[in-house]
């Protein structure tokens, strides 16, 4: 007699199981929005950012993309954040969905900045990190540059993908990151402003300017 009831609860518990898994799939294919969510709520970042995507390939909802490559990129998964980047960079709403970031609150951790400079320094930092050749690795800098204004405000592409190569102790790029960033005429007025005695007309795009050339100066002689 024990043996039988300990057999049906045995399947009992089994068929609640299934029921449960069968519920959970159902849900992640069907309701991908709710289980970000969900997932969001119980500090499952990552997890979250994943149905994100899944509920931007089923809507084609900007806002879902770009959350999904923040998450990505923030909580360190960078061939995730790379690939969805480069959709997100690539969607026709990425202008407008950028302008329409700006002057709002991002986060705690985010700076009171222009999104798409926030956005694009995520894209360059993970872009660098999932580039497996040279060639790669300058296209990343190519990338990095269009997307840096020459006052070099902060943060900038350039900036981030000089502090991921810093990081990485990547000497040899970090070589042609100096190498460039001082030669580019983009950034004249920067080197310009070297010459004027005290700093006292300095800006705050050109101390990071500094910081950021010292740094790789570091890096190369390491």
């Amino acid at each position: 007699m024990r043996k039988v009831i300990f057999k049906t609860i045995f399947i009992t518990l089994g068929i609640v199981l299934i029921l449960a898994i069968s519920a959970f799939g159902i849900l992640s294919f069907a309701a991908p929005k709710t289980m970000m969510n969900f997932a969001s709520s119980l500090g499952l970042d990552a997890i979250s950012g994943d149905y994100a995507f899944q509920e931007y390939r089923r809507s084609g909802d900007i806002n879902y993309l770009a959350y999904s490559f923040e998450v990505a990129a923030v909580e360190g998964r960078p061939e995730s954040a790379a690939e969805r980047f480069e959709e997100f960079y690539g969607n026709e709403g990425f202008a407008d969905y950028c302008t329409a970031q700006d002057g709002l609150e991002l986060g705690e951790d985010i700076p009171d900045v222009n999104y798409r400079s926030y956005a694009c320094s995520l894209g360059a930092e993970v872009m660098y990190k999932v580039a497996d050749t040279d060639e790669e690795k300058l296209e990343v800098y190519d990338f990095a540059l269009s997307e840096t204004s020459g006052e070099f405000e902060s943060p900038n592409p350039v900036s981030s993908l000089s502090l991921a190569a810093c990081e990485a102790d990547d000497s040899a790029f970090c070589g042609v990151l100096l190498e460039n960033i001082t030669s580019e005429d983009k950034f004249d007025a920067l080197r310009e402003q070297a010459a004027i005695e005290g700093g006292a007309s300095q800006t705050e795009g050109y101390a990071l300017y500094l910081e950021i050339i010292e740094l790789l100066e570091e890096a190369c002689n390491e």
